[in-house]
């Protein structure tokens, strides 16, 4: 069981009174708030050591296994334009990069828009899921996800993701998975405070290492090769395409061949 005592211990001043909510497994973490959202007070915050129903970009299903990661969720209640909202993820990305830094990994990156690679191996990703009110058309709360492979399951990953798969750690340590939520709110809790000014948007493109590779961009069964540019301050990513015409992309998905 995860200890919330620990967590406090590493957690910021301005956090201590949080609510945090911790379970030996969930279908979701992100479902199980995203429930609860209108009832809660902005970081309220759900933890698992397992998932049996992890969720990842474009409905897929993330995998969330004991022996390995840590999967959280945090209750958001940000004064924040709709079009605005991939704020949240960029912002968050940064934040898992300066987590990582505090507990020693030095060499994490960001794969546009919200994965996490250690070693050309993908570890963390993370899903913001917004709740609109039906009336005003404004963002009413968002639940921003978080799932990390910090050490390596018991038996390896299964056959269909062990090629992309990675972790951060090598062995067990001590506390390390109340470390990094710790260390992710802290971190996040400081560039959330002016999330609007997007000012962490200069480290998101720093770390991002898709910029000047070439890629595919996917969306639904289209497939259009390119170059990766650059990425704006509203975090759209300006890509070259084979036809030499240019296009901020900011949905979807992109491959790189590492």
């Amino acid at each position: 069981m995860l200890s919330l005592e620990r967590i406090k211990e590493y957690l910021c001043k301005e956090l201590q009174e949080t609510e945090i909510n911790i379970f030996d497994e969930v279908t979701s973490t992100n479902t199980l708030l995203k429930e609860q959202g209108g009832n809660k007070n902005e970081w309220c915050t759900v933890i698992t050591s397992s998932q049996t129903g992890g969720k990842g970009r474009l409905g897929r299903s993330f995998y969330s296994p004991e022996s390995s990661g840590v999967y959280f969720s945090v209750l958001l209640k940000p004064q924040l334009e709709i079009q605005k909202a991939i704020l949240i993820t960029t912002a968050a990305a940064v934040a898992v990069t300066c987590a990582l830094e505090k507990l020693g990994c030095k060499n994490s990156q960001i794969k546009w828009v919200n994965d996490i690679f250690v070693n050309n191996k993908k570890v963390c990703g993370i899903l913001t899921e917004s709740v609109i009110n039906a009336e005003t058309k404004k963002l009413e709360f968002a639940v921003l996800g978080v799932g990390i492979n910090l050490v390596k399951p018991e038996g390896g990953f299964p056959d269909d993701i062990k090629s992309i798969a990675g972790t951060v750690f090598n062995e067990e340590i001590v506390f390390i998975k109340e470390r990094f939520v710790a260390e992710f709110l802290n971190e996040f809790y400081k560039i959330y405070e002016n999330l609007s000014e997007a000012e962490f948007m200069s480290e998101y493109k720093s770390k991002c290492f898709c910029i000047g590779k070439e890629i595919s961009v996917i969306s639904g069964d289209t497939v259009r090769r390119g170059t990766a540019i650059s990425i704006d301050e509203n975090a759209r990513l300006l890509v070259k395409f084979a036809d030499n015409h240019e296009e901020f992309i900011s949905s979807g998905e992109i491959s790189i061949k590492i």
